[in-house]
């Protein structure tokens, strides 16, 4: 059995510390970053923007979607949200978006019936 000096068993615990120090750090860090990516893009813009979500389309795609349209911060934060908070799939369909809406609100609207008219003169 090996023996350990106090001195290598208190540099051990050391190391020991610190990486759990980083590691707790890191979980803060990246939990505030997640948590900022499903803020509204924009808090203050209030125009309605319609978003036409096809038939057939996956969680990854809408994403990517909404990214494009920029109604979302960041499409991977979108389907892993959605991955996590679903209910129920998202509808296809014709939706009014602001980008003043986070994306948990996104997400719930996404998954109820669409609201934009069909009709373009709308």
């Amino acid at each position: 059995m090996p023996h350990f000096t106090k001195q290598q068993i208190r540099r051990q615990n050391i190391v020991t510390l610190l990486v759990i120090v980083i590691l707790i750090v890191s979980g803060l860090i990246a939990h505030g970053w997640f948590n900022h990516e499903l803020l509204p893009v924009d808090a203050d813009d209030q125009t309605r923007r319609v978003v036409v979500i096809p038939k057939g389309t996956t969680d990854k795609r809408a994403g990517t979607l909404l990214k494009k349209q920029k109604l979302v911060r960041n499409a991977y934060v979108f389907d892993y949200y959605l991955q996590t908070h679903k209910t129920q799939g998202i509808k296809a369909g014709r939706f009014y978006l602001k980008r003043s809406q986070s994306t948990p609100q996104i997400v719930e609207k996404l998954q109820q019936k669409p609201t934009a008219a069909t009709n373009p003169a709308e």
